[in-house]
């Protein structure tokens, strides 16, 4: 079959890298269209061989290659020095008053030259308050009335001698202003008028002091309500309170919480002296007074 291409459809196949082996036609041999003229022998030297232009009908393209990760080399750790190992913390100290079935709970351990909050303290004699009040013998045997233990400052302040509390007044350790502010408190409840209304002084030793042989304070408080057989004990102070009951705990824990010791009915409250400086917790210390007064039976 004969291949019939004119110069045009030639030049294209040309252009294209392909070339057609068929001998032209006599009237374009005789007569040859300029678009199909030959080429000048430098624009032949330039074109690439036939052989070399000619491309796959489907160019297979090269799969393009993902660069290889990078990959860093972290330095090697340096070794740590060797740190001596915590020291174990303390284990929990159960206070004498814990054991008890009516406080399950664990005291924290503190800080102090003994292991027991009573441990290095003493108790002075008990004295009336009021020595002045109306004395019945009948009265004095009976069992009744209040015992107020309380912690005398290690350094009273000096007092003029009109500031020392007059012979009517309150009779207890304290002094000054802190005595006259208990002696009111105690006539707001009238117990002023009442026989059996007792205070003891406690004494704790210096933070010097050699507490090897040291008897512990509950003892000897417990000697004291089993001869005076009061129906209420008053504990003023957070010094106090935890060396009379063996605790730990914080003013307002043992303020809130009912205490016995050697079952007498036990009550917290603030020292006269914080109530000096702290006039807002007045209202507190009257409503433990008043929580005490409720335990006493005949004064």
């Amino acid at each position: 079959m004969a291949l019939n291409l004119d110069t045009r459809q030639r030049a294209m196949l040309e252009a294209m890298g392909i070339t057609v082996w068929l001998p032209e036609p006599v009237e374009m041999l005789a007569a040859p269209s300029p678009v199909a003229a030959e080429p000048e022998p430098a624009q032949r030297a330039a074109e690439p061989s036939p052989v070399l232009r000619a491309e796959p009908a489907a160019p297979v393209q090269a799969p393009v290659q993902a660069p290889a990760p990078q990959v860093t080399v972290a330095p090697a750790p340096q070794p740590t020095p060797a740190r001596p190992a915590p020291a174990p913390a303390p284990a929990p100290v159960l206070s004498s008053h814990t054991r008890g079935e009516s406080h399950p709970f664990v005291q924290q351990p503190v800080a102090g030259p003994a292991g027991e909050p009573g441990l290095g303290w003493t108790l002075s004699p008990a004295q009336l308050v009021y020595p002045h009040a109306p004395q019945h013998a009948q009265q004095a045997a009976e069992q009744g009335g209040w015992l107020i233990l309380l912690e005398p400052p290690a350094n009273p302040a000096l007092i003029s001698p009109a500031q020392k509390p007059s012979a009517d007044s309150a009779q207890t350790a304290l002094q000054g202003d802190a005595a006259r502010l208990l002696d009111n408190m105690l006539r707001a409840l009238n117990l002023q008028q009442k026989p059996r209304i007792y205070s003891a002084a406690l004494h704790r030793a210096p933070p010097d002091a050699d507490l090897s042989h040291a008897q512990p304070l509950q003892p000897a408080l417990e000697a004291v309500l089993r001869e005076l057989r009061p129906d209420c004990v008053l504990v003023l102070g957070l010094a106090s309170a935890r060396a009379v009951l063996g605790r730990h705990d914080a003013l307002g824990r043992l303020r809130a919480e009912p205490h016995r010791i050697a079952g007498v009915p036990t009550v917290v409250s603030y020292d006269p002296n914080y109530l000096l400086r702290a006039p807002q917790a007045k209202a507190g210390a009257w409503a433990d007074l008043v929580q005490a007064q409720g335990f006493t039976k005949s004064v």
